[in-house]
Order: C-alpha cells, then structure tokens, then sequence
C-alpha cells in the first residue's frame, strides 16, 4: 500500500513540475522569439496552450524516466535507498536503522549491513551492524571502484587507517536516515522527481 501511495505521490508531482517547467520554458521561447524571430517560434506565440501541453507531456516523461533511473531512484514506499556511486546503492526496510549493500560480502561471507555509515571520495565507510548477524569485524571500508573492502575490528583501528587515508573519522558517520536527507533533501527535492 505504501509503495502505491507513494508512485501516485511521484506521478502528480512529475505532473506538476512538468506542468511549471513547460510553463518556463515557453516563456524563454518567447523571449527569444522577440530577439530573433523564425517560423517555429512564431507557432509558438500563436499556438501556446498546445506548445505548453506538448513541452509539458515530453518533460513529464523525461522527468519519469528519470525517477526510476540510477540517479533519481529513491525507493518507492518503505524502500528506500540511496545511490553512492559506480552503480551501487544502500538500501533499507520500512525505514528501520540498519541500511544494506546487496552482493557486497564481508569476510564472514555476510552481506554489508551498517546502521553509521558516510561516502567519501569514491568509498563507503561504515559500521558492520545488524539486527540479525553478528559480524566478526567491527567497520568497513568498501572501495567502490574496485569492489575492495578492507574490515577492522576496533574504532581504534579504523579511525588510524581513516586519518591516514583522508577518510571520514567513525564520529563522522550519518545514519540511514540522515544520508538519506542530505542525498535527497533540500533543492534536489523541489526541483526532481
């Protein structure tokens, strides 16, 4: 039920976005139609309830084609996720506090579950935590390049290797919930899908 609430939530606002940037982008059309006249543009000013449905229909289109790709797919529901880089994204469920990378393995042969966790110059560093498993190691650095994860099993020793490495110390790290403001939140919000 959530997730069919929140693709209608999704389709009227890529109804109304596509519906204000239609609106702005007939505008600059007739701005510049005043500054250089041709053919096209004045079937614009004559026709500009059918020019604006038009342009409004195509951007609504790129704009959903957009909400479901890699870089606009935020989950649907109580799936959200977040994109962090070489095609890969932190997933969770009903916005519980531990967030998963699926087909990325720690040397437990588990998949990586974290509940702190920051991006940061191509890697994801992390806590290794879970509701069910207990994991031999403690922090995780995962190179998402090279699919290289390197495990420590203290604070200590992670937050060495990260002074070293230039890498986001552990009392840096965000939860689920806070990456996932600051990925989608703000002006990314008002203006995409």
């Amino acid at each position: 039920m959530e997730v069919l609430i929140h693709f209608i939530f999704q389709l009227i606002k890529i109804g109304i976005l596509a519906s204000i940037y239609a609106f702005i982008f007939i505008i600059i059309l007739l701005i510049i139609r005043k500054l250089k006249p041709t053919k096209f543009l004045e079937r614009v000013k004559t026709q500009k309830i059918k020019s604006w449905f038009i342009s409004g229909f195509l951007i609504s289109i790129g704009l959903f084609v957009y909400a479901f790709s890699y870089w606009g797919n935020h989950g649907l529901g109580d799936g959200p996720m977040i994109p962090i880089g070489h095609w890969k994204t932190v997933e969770n469920t009903n916005w519980n506090e531990y967030g998963y990378l699926k087909g990325h393995k720690t040397s437990d042969r588990i998949n990586i579950e974290t509940t702190r966790f920051k991006v940061t110059n191509d890697k994801l560093c992390g806590n290794l935590e879970s509701w069910f498993y207990d994991f031999e190691n403690s922090y995780f650095v995962l190179d998402l390049k090279t699919d290289k994860i390197t495990e420590f099993k203290t604070v200590t020793e992670y937050d060495e290797y990260a002074g070293k490495n230039k890498l986001p110390k552990s009392h840096e790290f965000l939860s689920f919930e806070q990456n996932y403001r600051n990925h989608w939140g703000g002006i990314r919000f008002l203006l995409l899908p």
